[in-house]
């Protein structure tokens, strides 16, 4: 599958260039890559991502990268990001890495796996997510069963633990 392979390089995060118009619309789904587990915003099957959150098997933080298209935020620049839903909020700051492919700014960051995020993920209703003041509404229908998926991978244990 190409978004496995392109994610292979999950641990950073990879987040692909912005998907062409027609192209089916954007959902969330599961996939996972040798040990790691995740949960996509994008496009099944193609080469665009959104949103990702993963993380290896038995790991207490979850790894995430988003697309910043709309920001304007300049490579190497810390940008202030907030993801709320359910309620519920986190808040971080990481530097933009400029997309080669699309010329936008992914942002890469290592969350702790705690009751804040797994409210977030696990929520039915919308996720926000604001880039430096820039805020993107994600409707989370259709990501219960792969975000439990995610979040099992995260709490199972590795062997030999």
């Amino acid at each position: 599958m190409l978004l496995a392979a392109a994610l292979a390089v999950l641990i950073p995060v990879a987040v692909a260039p912005v998907a062409a118009q027609g192209e089916e619309p954007l959902r969330w789904f599961g996939d996972s890559f040798d040990d790691i587990t995740m949960l996509v915003y994008g496009v099944p099957h193609s080469d665009y991502v959104a949103v990702i959150f993963g993380c290896k098997r038995g790991e207490r933080f979850v790894k995430v990268g988003l697309q910043d298209e709309d920001s304007g935020a300049e490579e190497g620049v810390p940008l202030p990001v907030r993801m709320a839903a359910a309620g519920r909020q986190i808040e971080f700051s990481e530097k933009g890495v400029r997309n080669q492919d699309s010329g936008g700014i992914e942002l890469h960051a290592r969350l702790p796996l705690d009751e804040t995020l797994r409210r977030i993920l696990g929520s039915s209703g919308r996720l926000d997510i604001t880039i430096a003041g820039r805020t993107q509404h994600y409707d989370m229908a259709g990501a219960a069963k792969p975000a439990a998926k995610m979040l099992a991978a995260c709490d199972a244990t590795t062997a030999g633990q």
